[in-house]
């Protein structure tokens, strides 16, 4: 059963599902967050009184239609709520996202098509978890591709990633004297030391260093074909600038598929290219 502390965090779950699926009823509300019917319907009153023209009763199916209002052209906000309190991210985490492969489940419409190859064990994400919050080093037993047998890391954990379909543990090692990545599917055991971790983030400056990514249609599609990639990704806008960590910037540009060599990295494998490759060469290719 899914909980929530405040009427703030229920009015911006309701948020998405109106956002995302366009109706909200006092039957789905009750399938998402397990609850009776007469707390679903207080749920919705109490939403409809802080969005009075989102919702537009169909007596039909004794459901609320999102109006107009939901969907505005451009929006900072949405009605007071934060337009990060209903990205479809959120929305998903609600709803979840099953893969193809499963069995056929009541009334599912959205699905992933492939499984999480990596999901992180929750033995080993909580125990990097809890020493991060309490500012603990910790000794993971690893295995590597470079050395594939498992050995021994100290560890000064600051932050845990998912980067494509991995998650990653960001820390300073000792052995290796600075900052690395670990994967938490190659993470054999945790041992949480009782010693206060000697680095934090503010010490790892490719974790602290923000570098622009600027993603352009790759030059080497037709005219046409660079317009549907403007369309498809940039809003009908010549190009688009992520911001990204240091330490992210080769995960990102690598999930993205985007080329930084056009000329050997061609369509159709590559319909990005990053179009700053001075600028984020350091954060790719360290030396």
């Amino acid at each position: 059963m899914k909980t929530f502390d405040t009427p703030q965090q229920r009015n911006q779950l309701l948020a998405a599902l109106t956002i995302w699926e366009g109706r909200l009823s006092n039957k789905r509300v009750r399938d998402i967050f397990s609850i009776g019917q007469v707390r679903a319907s207080q749920w919705i009153r109490a939403f409809r009184e802080e969005h009075p023209d989102w919702l537009t009763l169909e007596s039909k199916t004794k459901s609320y239609v999102a109006s107009g209002a939901v969907y505005p052209p451009k929006r900072p906000s949405l009605g007071g709520l934060e337009l990060s309190a209903a990205t479809l991210e959120s929305y998903l985490n609600l709803v979840g996202l099953p893969a193809v492969a499963k069995d056929e489940l009541p009334n599912q419409i959205l699905w992933g098509a492939f499984p999480d190859l990596s999901p992180p064990d929750p033995k080993i994400f909580s125990a990097l978890s809890d020493a991060i919050r309490c500012k603990r080093m910790v000794t993971i037993t690893y295995r590597s591709m470079r050395d594939p047998q498992p050995h021994m890391r100290t560890l000064s954990p600051h932050s845990i990633v998912r980067a494509g379909r991995r998650w990653h543990v960001r820390s300073f090692c000792v052995e290796s004297d600075g900052f690395r990545d670990y994967a938490l599917r190659r993470i054999v055991e945790v041992k949480q030391q009782l010693q206060p971790a000697t680095h934090a983030a503010i010490d790892d400056e490719a974790w602290m260093t923000m570098v622009p990514v600027r993603l352009v249609a790759h030059p080497l599609l037709t005219i046409e074909q660079q317009d549907l990639i403007r369309f498809e990704y940039f809003s009908n806008t010549t190009a688009r600038v992520d911001t990204c960590r240091g330490a992210l910037v080769a995960y990102f540009i690598q999930d993205v598929r985007a080329a930084l060599n056009p000329e050997t990295q061609q369509p159709p494998d590559y319909q990005l290219a990053v179009d700053n490759f001075d600028e984020v060469k350091p954060w790719v290719f360290p030396t």
